[in-house]
């Protein structure tokens, strides 16, 4: 299977790319759904690290229960499905057997961070009962503690790294056969980060990534005049550039890998769509006979209206020439596509 997946900093316009590869046969698109649970924290990445890399009694199998319960959160309930009309209601049933695969043995046993993580109520409801006996029938006995968790259940975990690496490539295989009916192909929306991609790309045998990016001031004006919705710094523009460099700052120590990783301006697959996209089927492999379906997905001239948002909002010229003397190396050359900015 060949999985290809984008990612991106938040609102750079990634989803161009899914929309580009769902316009291919042969290509079986997840849409524009987020599949995170290999780089989110207690995902996959997280998981490597305490059960592998910084392993110890109590964090390897707390690892484990932390993912079972993101497994849990991304499946859905009745107030909203996620995951689960995806992988046809499988998702936790292939992700619970990843995790008893994992799993070197269990026992009936606790830790502090089984109540911790119940909340501080529930914490404090159980160790007061430990207060009250340690004041009255078990003064003498300061070292005792009354076991109010007997069915909580201790994981035991300490995989190789070969060996966890082996079980998550199979584990992720299994989901997207699920959800692909098997498909050669498969488009998955920003199932590993645009950063430390090396770390994510060995949980595929074979992963194509487009990494997208997109002008700053666009992405200031988007969130601060229209979008409004609090994930992107917008009170003031001094923030939002500390937060722009901060983060792409990664970009300035790696080194994107050519044979997986192509980056990729927004821009440029609307201002220069034919070169743009012809150097993107190119290295993720499609051949532009199975292009059956173009501008279903992928609509230039629609997706020309998020650029140059700055002739729309003149009010934010003292913003927009901020951040053009502070982040110039990240705006679009607008000129070398041929277009006024």
């Amino acid at each position: 299977m060949k999985v290809i997946s984008c990612a991106s900093y938040y609102g750079t316009g990634s989803s161009a790319v899914t929309d580009y590869v769902s316009e291919f046969d042969g290509v079986f698109s997840m849409t524009n759904e987020e599949f995170r649970f290999v780089q989110d924290p207690d995902g996959i990445d997280d998981l490597e690290f305490h059960l592998v890399e910084n392993h110890n009694r109590h964090n390897a199998g707390h690892a484990l229960k932390r993912y079972k319960r993101l497994v849990d959160f991304y499946n859905g309930n009745i107030f909203g499905r996620k995951y689960a009309p995806f992988f046809h209601d499988r998702w936790k049933e292939i992700s619970y057997r990843y995790i008893d695969e994992l799993t070197d043995f269990t026992f009936k046993g606790w830790w502090m961070y089984d109540l911790y993580d119940r909340g501080g109520l529930f914490y404090f409801r159980k160790r007061i009962v430990n207060k009250v006996l340690h004041k009255t029938i078990w003064r003498d006995k300061p070292d005792r503690v009354l076991n109010t968790m007997k069915d909580e259940i201790t994981y035991c975990s300490a995989p190789s790294e070969q060996r966890f690496v082996d079980l998550t490539k199979r584990y992720i295989e299994a989901l997207l056969t699920e959800a692909s009916n098997g498909a050669d192909t498969v488009m998955v929306d920003q199932i590993v980060p645009p950063s430390n991609l090396p770390r994510y790309t060995r949980y595929f045998d074979n992963i194509k990534v487009v990494v997208v990016d997109r002008d700053p001031r666009d992405l200031y004006l988007l969130e601060k005049m229209e979008w409004k919705d609090g994930v992107i710094p917008h009170d003031d523009v001094e923030t939002f550039v500390k937060w722009y460099r901060y983060t792409r700052s990664h970009r300035k120590r790696e080194t994107f890998d050519p044979k997986t990783t192509l980056f990729v301006r927004f821009e440029d697959l609307l201002y220069r769509y034919d070169e743009e996209t012809a150097r993107m089927r190119e290295f993720l492999g499609l051949d532009e006979a199975d292009h059956k379906r173009p501008f279903t997905g992928l609509v230039p001239e629609r997706s020309k209206k998020n650029t140059r948002k700055w002739l729309e909002y003149p009010e934010a010229a003292d913003d927009v020439a901020y951040i053009e003397r502070e982040l110039g190396e990240y705006l679009y050359d607008y000129a070398a596509a041929g277009v006024e900015a």
